[in-house]
């Protein structure tokens, strides 16, 4: 029993000391060979039976207690699914606003050669200078909603056993690391993301593999909800 478990009001902590102080004239003794008063092994036994209630309670000391916002309990859907019996989600790692970057600019390229062919009102689609015009502000305005769909469908989840990374919207692609086989921890930030506070995290394990969160928010928080909720 972790000793850091037990909690005693004043008046059992005192009796515990009262107890060592007792007990370290027996020390030098065989325990057979023992004798005490009758006062002494009625606390003794006291003791004893206060110590039982204490052995039965779990060691909670290191275990934070997590509250999902709404947008965190979406962004795990699929990962709590998979949660075994006695594991628990203790942060859901959140895309940085950036990261959506390359969706917008495609879909902004999309919209802008689709204004440009409505003004231009060329009868080919496109302009003299530029035939495949609107093929290409279609192909823009696929990919940029492809991308965003792929970013909203990407869960980056740690429990208290696994590191878990889902990506895919129909072909799924799962990647996890159990907590006992995470080796290092390491957060990779260039100026651009330290400016914004956001970074890529990459946990690596034994036999050379890694999972890798990429453009999230407070890094340095599922860093340490990882620390602080460790179980082998």
């Amino acid at each position: 029993m972790d000793k850091n478990n037990v909690q005693m009001s004043d008046e059992e902590l005192m009796q515990f000391r009262m107890f060592q102080e007792q007990m370290k004239r027996y020390q030098p003794q065989p325990v057979e060979n023992v004798q005490m008063s009758d006062e002494e092994l009625r606390q003794f036994k006291m003791f004893q039976e206060q110590m039982k209630g204490y052995r039965s309670q779990p060691a909670e000391e290191n275990i934070i207690e997590v509250k999902l916002s709404r947008k965190e309990i979406r962004k795990s859907s699929y990962v709590s699914k998979t949660l075994s019996n006695d594991e628990y989600i203790v942060n859901v790692a959140l895309l940085h606003i950036f990261a959506y970057a390359a969706s917008f600019t495609f879909f902004a390229i999309g919209v802008f050669l689709l204004y440009v062919m409505h003004v231009t009102s060329s009868p080919t689609g496109g302009s003299p200078y530029f035939p495949y015009q609107g093929a290409v502000a279609y192909f823009c305005l696929f990919m940029g909603v492809c991308k965003f769909l792929h970013l909203q469908m990407t869960e980056m989840v740690v429990t208290n056993k696994r590191v878990i990374c889902k990506t895919g919207i129909i072909a799924v692609n799962t990647e996890e690391l159990k907590n006992t086989r995470i080796e290092s921890v390491e957060i990779k930030q260039t100026l651009w993301q330290r400016l914004w506070r956001y970074a890529d995290i990459y946990f690596t394990g034994t036999g050379g593999s890694y999972v890798l969160f990429t453009s999230i928010k407070n890094p340095r928080k599922v860093k340490s909800m990882l620390e602080n909720n460790f179980v082998e």
